[in-house]
């Protein structure tokens, strides 16, 4: 008889188990096809029904008036479930919630969240509406619980089907990694692997490899075609008319003559070469009017050209959308020869090493986690469908990314073409399909990233556009900077030589005797290999000791003699600092570890050698070996030296600093170039051709220079295109004279009471853009109760869930006040009425105490009006252009901070914005206004 299972499903006040409440609960219990019966109720809290718990369930406070508490219904629930199987999507959520009421659930949990990531990769998302809506399932009452619950019987119902059409070979393989862990899952693949095995000889199902197909994928290097013919301008023009390819391929198309203009500039670089530098306000359309003229370069002259982004959305709308689009429109719609082609192409770290991976699962020695396991349990599924290899197909969850880290292709000792799986190789198939492509997307991570490497990873190119320029240089600071903390240093050790409790052993020097069986080595060879591990083992255990001692001694340090504030763990190791007597401690103890780290190098050195010498002895893996070996000498040399000048001095052009994390009493060493200007100069820009960068934000006041003199970019033509949108219509910016400066004791508050009266004048549809997390979460507790009252929601970052989840709420309820930092500053693209005020909560100076911020300041004579107003103007820009997403939308901007009315810089913050209608005057004329403004807004789209 088949098992019975029970699909249980709860509401709740919150997320929190044990603080907020259970306002409904449902289960279903059934077995495969039929429903046996059904538990359904309502259940009364304790305090009042939370205004965003009522918007997602439907749930009123009237309902629940008259419904049973949860004591009263526990005992029926209790024998509805009995001990049968429990099914949920998130189920531990579910779990948690009643056990925190005095339920007891001993019985086995399965959860179809889990079970959908592993056995559905690529799956664009795993929340249960989403993946009833990829299963077509019905789900007509989302966040009802006896909906949810039926819904969730029926996703398990299909993944059980997806567990019996695996092949014996995969179950035989899931059922082997997870016996040596906790896995609540393993049952179902259990019962699988049996019945699949009794089938074996009359199942004419055949058994497949996960990981048996080969790449037959046959790509030819982008050559040049030997035409020079420069881009017509004309042509450009052309393409862009009503009368055009783009007028043609779509209804209603209007040109933007701000687009054209820009697509002419970028052909006219592409043709002449030399650096172009180029400002196009929202609305502009920027990636078409580059792309155009570099798929007409590319692939009438065979020369590739590199378009790097900054973050994934537009990488993926370049690749995914308008590529695509664009390859459409140029071959007039015809899909099988595209005029151009396009690769985009990820660092190493994004692609699975087959090799690594392999060696991972087969390694029986491998002290498995339940976190290695579910992750290669996912991998080794993932294997039948991905073609890219890319880890962005992979649901990992949190604890299963440092798995990944031992499968990717971000590894030092990469043999390339002498690898056994080269053939199949996510990476290398990646860096092939980018070869031979015209249009190359990468981001400015990897931009940067490969000139470190040498192009390691991008093909040759002369011809590059960065878009979102305006992030290029705290990418490449980012990038070229050098973080440390002990556990990757005893990580490091480990690699080398690790012996624990119970004898067991690991590492190089545990390994070396393996390469060595079945080799040419001498007795000699093998007896100076033993002297050399015989000295590396101390050396590495006195390095361990001096990894512990150096460490504590620099938390001793801070605790004692730094003062770190809540908000800012972060402390600037300057000359100054360097000078303090008790620094002198922690000079002696880096000298123990600079020692230990010094035998080490040298060991390695010789062990380099004696590799050298043995090239001829057929040992196994011998590429490998030798990488291995090269590779920690290189580690060993490197933090040596990085450390050394983060703690002693001596190196002027970085920026050197510790972080504390209070909170798990870690703490990481850092150091970071003081400026990218002449990397940038020297290593990228004078290398190219011809390069174009662009953003909606790269003057300031109209001038480029800031942003020029930062990057490095000496010579540029320089284009500064405004937004087709019409600002001084659509938008409106207010700055309340009257409210206390941000320094000032009565500013919060202020500030909190003028959010409270601006969303009730606007019923939300507010986003309030912060520069600080404490900030938020203050604000975040002092607005919420008054707003619910008023039937207005409050979602804030970090609080209420993921970046993606909050923006997906916003725009589903406009009745809402979204909270929001950094992030969110940029990249928020929300249409229409559902955001129709920005609050500016404060201008966005950056902290003065940030390392990086406080040591580049000193290189100029007047570091405020130099250095911090222009780059707290480029980061208001962006704040500003999260309003205005449209032609049609029209909204209020306002400005929390008189500042702008009262400093001098005040007006270049102004001007530097698209010409819009500025106002001022006293805060509690801002509701009013708004509102007004609003329904203006509302009356004149009615008419239209």
């Amino acid at each position: 008889m088949d098992q019975i299972y029970v699909a249980i499903d709860v509401e709740t006040t919150g997320l929190e188990a044990g603080v907020d409440e259970i306002i409904e609960i449902a289960a279903v219990k059934f077995r495969t096809g039929e429903v046996i019966e059904t538990f359904d109720t309502l259940v009364q809290p304790r305090h009042s029904l939370p205004l965003n718990s009522s918007r997602l369930t439907g749930i009123t406070a009237e309902m629940l008036a008259d419904a049973p508490r949860f004591s009263e219904v526990a005992p029926r629930f209790a024998a509805f479930l009995k001990n049968y199987p429990l099914v949920g999507h998130n189920v531990r959520f579910d779990i948690n919630m009643l056990q925190a009421q005095g339920m007891r659930l001993p019985q086995p949990a399965f959860d179809t969240f889990e079970l959908a990531t592993l056995l559905m990769p690529r799956t664009p998302a795993y929340r249960l509406s989403a993946l009833a809506e990829t299963l077509g399932i019905v789900h007509d009452e989302a966040h009802r619980a006896l909906s949810d619950a039926d819904v969730t019987r029926q996703v398990f119902l299909h993944l059980l089907r997806r567990i019996d059409a695996l092949s014996l070979n995969d179950l035989n393989e899931i059922v082997r990694l997870t016996s040596r862990v906790d896995w609540t899952l393993r049952p179902l693949f259990e019962a699988a692997q049996r019945a699949k095995a009794l089938r074996v000889f009359v199942d004419e199902t055949p058994i497949s490899d996960a990981d048996s197909r080969e790449s037959d994928e046959k790509l030819t290097p982008l050559k040049p075609t030997g035409n020079d013919r420069p881009i017509d301008l004309a042509e450009i023009r052309r393409f862009f008319s009503p009368a055009g390819a783009l007028g043609r391929a779509f209804e209603g198309y209007e040109q933007r003559n701000q687009q054209v203009r820009m697509s002419e500039a970028v052909a006219d670089i592409l043709n002449q070469g030399g650096t172009l530098i180029a400002e196009a306000g929202t609305g502009t359309g920027k990636g078409l009017a580059y792309l155009v003229p570099a798929a007409l370069h590319a692939a009438r002259r065979g020369e590739r050209v590199v378009i790097s982004t900054n973050t994934i959305n537009l990488q993926d709308q370049l690749f995914f959308k308008d590529i695509p689009a664009l390859q459409r429109v140029m071959s007039n719609g015809a899909a099988d020869k595209p005029p151009f082609t396009a690769a985009l192409l990820k660092g190493r770290g994004n692609y699975l090493c087959l090799k690594r991976y392999h060696d991972l699962r087969r390694d029986r020695d491998q002290r498995l986690m339940s976190d290695d396991v579910r992750a290669l349990l996912k991998v080794q599924l993932w294997l039948h469908a991905t073609e890219s290899g890319d880890r962005a197909e992979l649901p990992l969850q949190e604890g299963e990314h440092a798995t990944w880290s031992k499968l990717s292709a971000a590894w030092d000792q990469c043999t390339g073409p002498r690898c056994s799986e080269f053939h199949r190789c996510f990476f290398f198939k990646a860096r092939r399909q980018a070869e031979a492509a015209h249009l190359v997307i990468v981001n400015h991570a990897l931009l940067v990233a490969d000139l470190a490497a040498e192009n390691d990873v991008i093909p040759p190119y002369d011809y590059l556009i960065i878009d979102e320029a305006h992030n290029l240089e705290d990418v490449a600071t980012d990038q070229l900077s050098f973080n440390i903390d002990r556990e990757g240093l005893l990580a490091f050790l480990d690699d080398i030589f690790v012996e624990d409790q119970a004898q067991i052993v690991g590492g190089l020097l545990s390994e070396l005797p393996n390469h060595f069986r079945e080799s040419m080595v001498t007795r000699i060879d093998i007896d100076r290999a033993d002297t050399i591990t015989a000295a590396l083992r101390p050396a590495v255990a006195r390095a361990r000791d001096a990894v512990y001692g150096c460490f504590n001694t620099l938390i001793a340090f801070v605790r004692r003699d730094a003062e770190l504030s809540a908000a800012d763990a972060r402390l600037r190791i300057s000359s100054a600092l360097r000078r303090k007597p008790a620094w002198a401690e922690v000079e002696r103890a880096w000298e123990t570890l600079n020692n230990a780290l010094t035998a080490i190098g040298e060991g390695l050195g010789q062990l380099e050698t004696l590799l050298i010498d043995l090239k001829d002895a057929e040992l196994p893996e011998y590429d490998a070996l030798m990488l291995r070996v090269q590779t920690l000498k290189r580690f060993a040399t490197e933090v040596r030296i990085n450390i050394g000048h983060i703690l002693t001095g001596g190196a002027e052009e970085k920026v050197t600093w510790l972080t504390h994390d209070r909170l798990r009493d870690t703490l990481t060493l850092s150091a970071a170039p003081l400026s990218v200007a002449e990397i940038l100069r020297t290593n990228l820009f004078e290398r190219k051709s011809a390069t174009v960068l662009t953003s909606a934000t790269l003057s300031v006041g109209g001038d480029f220079r800031f942003v020029r003199e930062r990057i490095g970019l000496d010579e540029a033509e320089e284009l500064a295109l405004e937004s087709p949108f019409d600002y001084t219509r659509q938008a409106l910016l207010y700055i309340p004279n009257d409210i206390p400066e941000p320094s000032h004791p009565g500013y919060q508050r202020a500030m909190e009471q003028a959010i409270i009266d601006l969303a009730r004048a606007t019923n939300g549809r507010m986003l309030v853009l912060f520069t600080a997390i404490n900030a938020l979460r203050q604000t975040y507790r002092a607005i919420q109760e008054p707003l619910e009252d008023a039937g207005i929601a409050v979602l804030g970052q970090g609080i209420d869930g993921s970046r993606r989840s909050l923006l997906e709420r916003f725009k589903e309820f406009p009745g809402t006040v979204l909270l929001g930092t950094s992030s969110f500053w940029e990249g928020v693209d929300v249409v229409g009425d559902a955001l129709s005020v920005l609050v500016i909560a404060k201008l966005p100076f950056s902290v003065p105490t940030d390392p990086i911020f406080a040591a580049r300041s000193e290189q100029f004579d007047d570091a405020f009006n130099q250095y911090a107003v222009p780059q707290s103007i480029l980061r208001f820009k962006q704040g500003f252009g999260r309003l205005i997403r449209s032609k049609d939308d029209r909204g209020i901007v306002a400005v929390l901070d008189r500042r702008l009315l009262t400093k001098k810089y005040g007006q270049t913050f102004l001007d530097s914005l698209p010409h819009t209608t500025v106002r001022s005057g006293p805060l509690q004329r801002l509701p009013d206004l708004a509102k007004r403004f609003l329904a203006a807004t509302n009356g004149m789209s009615g008419t239209a």
